[in-house]
């Protein structure tokens, strides 16, 4: 039996933690629930997870709808594209079925790549690599998750890129309903007429704007924070428990002096606790290498362990945790004892790559 074979190939770097990895949990437990009340997805469409952040990871391996289940996702620090892109091309190497003199192999392979961020990994190696072997060979559409992406980077994985604006959850929804389209139209088309090309097309404009043909990949110099975001690793002073905090740039209009300038802080999303898997996933080479200033971060955010007030409190080893407000507290990540209160002025701390 000739399969037709499907990767989600995701971000789950710090920036997608809160808010959009819930969604996009949600949006492949919705893809399952309808491909397995359809016929010839059933027949035909096998299903894989992929995830990168730091690291690449396969969750689930290429499995037929009736026997998958969508997994938990979980974060880790970085954007290694490259990274997970060598690591997609590996599985369809080892996963993929090719036609020989005898046998028919596997459909051609649908890719559904979403990115919320610009890679913090050395990826031009991976991604020409890719370019060259496998962009032309594969149905692969990148989804640049609201407007922190260079669409230049995306338009070489492929030439099918849609984004579509992350602050609205009904954007989310109508992604992930044309995306079960697209499966169940192909799923018919490669059994009735035998032809393995996707269609790029029928969703809502207004929820989906295709990027045009303008960008050409070659305008942006690799970082290893990506600047769209501040985020911060802590750990709860009463439980131990790890947490990030999660900042989003954002640019408002000044005026000095009859300019009007566009003057850049980050806004707090959020604090959101972290997992055993966390480490996992991270490119731990990098973590605590860049630094901002406190002078740029607006908004105070909460412990989401145990509620402390103050979740962004710096000891002396450089390290955050969180304190119910002034006094002697003990930091758990060196176990100093020291007094703490309201600084003077910014200074600056470490971050994470995002």
């Amino acid at each position: 039996m000739r399969r037709l074979p499907i990767y989600f190939l995701i971000d789950v770097s710090e920036s997608m933690i809160g808010e959009p990895i819930r969604h996009v949990e949600d949006g492949l437990r919705t893809i399952i629930s309808e491909l397995k009340r359809d016929p010839y997805a059933l027949e035909t469409a096998y299903l894989s997870i992929l995830v990168f952040a730091g690291k690449a990871k396969t969750l689930v391996p290429l499995t037929d709808i009736i026997s998958f289940y969508p997994p938990q996702l979980s974060i880790g620090a970085g954007t290694s594209l490259g990274t997970g892109l060598r690591h997609l091309a590996r599985e369809m190497e080892l996963t993929v079925t090719k036609t020989t003199t005898t046998t028919k192999g596997d459909w051609k392979p649908i890719v559904f790549m979403l990115t919320d961020g610009n890679p913090t990994d050395d990826y031009e190696s991976d991604l020409s690599y890719w370019e060259a072997k496998y962009k032309n060979k594969t149905n692969t559409v990148v989804i640049s998750i609201g407007d922190n992406v260079n669409p230049a980077i995306l338009k070489r994985v492929s030439e099918n890129v849609l984004a579509f604006d992350d602050t609205n959850p009904d954007s989310y929804q109508q992604f992930f309903k044309w995306v079960t389209a697209s499966i169940k139209m192909q799923s018919q088309k490669v059994e009735e007429a035998g032809s393995d090309e996707l269609n790029v097309g029928g969703f809502d404009k207004e929820k989906l704007k295709k990027i045009g043909e303008s960008s050409n990949g070659k305008n942006y110099n690799a970082s290893n924070v990506d600047d769209n975001y501040a985020i911060f690793q802590a750990k709860c002073q009463v439980n131990f428990n790890d947490y990030l905090i999660k900042y989003r740039k954002a640019v408002d209009n000044a005026d000095f002096g009859g300019m009007n300038l566009g003057v850049k802080h980050f806004r707090l999303v959020g604090s959101f606790p972290l997992n055993e898997t966390y480490k996992s996933l991270s490119n731990n080479d990098q973590i605590g290498k860049n630094t901002i200033s406190t002078e740029e971060l607006l908004g105070v955010p909460n412990c989401p362990s145990c509620g402390n007030r103050y979740g962004l409190c710096i000891c002396m080893c450089g390290k955050i945790f969180c304190v119910d407000g002034g006094g002697v507290h003990r930091c758990p990540w060196c176990g100093t004892q020291a007094q703490y209160g309201r600084g003077e002025g910014p200074i600056d701390i470490g971050r994470q790559q995002g």
